[in-house]
């Protein structure tokens, strides 16, 4: 008897940062998590596949190549159509200036990367998604 019930759809995000050792570490920990994974390596890259894609969450680096992670976050917010995809920053920015312009502009969260674990990485992205904590 074959099973009609449709496997649920894994969590989308979207991993944007510039250092291609910390995307691919992000991807294959997030992939391991059990979340799809897409990665972009600037602004720019980020917004097109966001159009695209329409991710769950958007975990973004602010200092990028081509369009940092601030005026990606702007638009982002000002385009009706993509304006609700939640936004965590990660990011090695820790002054509270830093913070405050990131929240202010639509972030959800805002993690330095050289304070926190990957296990807090993934809390914070379930949290955020709704989803229990393992």
């Amino acid at each position: 008897m074959e099973n009609n019930i449709p496997e649920k759809k894994k969590p989308l995000v979207l991993v944007v940062e510039d250092d291609v050792f910390l995307l691919n570490v992000h991807k294959k920990k997030l992939s391991k998590e059990g979340f799809e994974v897409l990665v972009a390596g600037n602004g720019n890259e980020a917004l097109s596949l966001a159009r695209k894609n329409k991710p769950d969450i958007i975990l973004l680096d602010l200092i990028m190549p081509a369009k940092d992670g601030f005026q990606a976050l702007k638009e982002l917010k000002a385009d009706p159509e993509l304006k609700d995809i939640k936004v965590v920053v990660l990011s090695n920015l820790g002054q509270e200036e830093d913070k405050r312009r990131a929240m202010e502009a639509g972030a959800l969260g805002y993690i330095v990367k050289a304070n926190v674990s990957f296990r807090e990485i993934i809390n914070q992205v379930r949290r955020h998604l709704g989803i229990a904590q393992a």
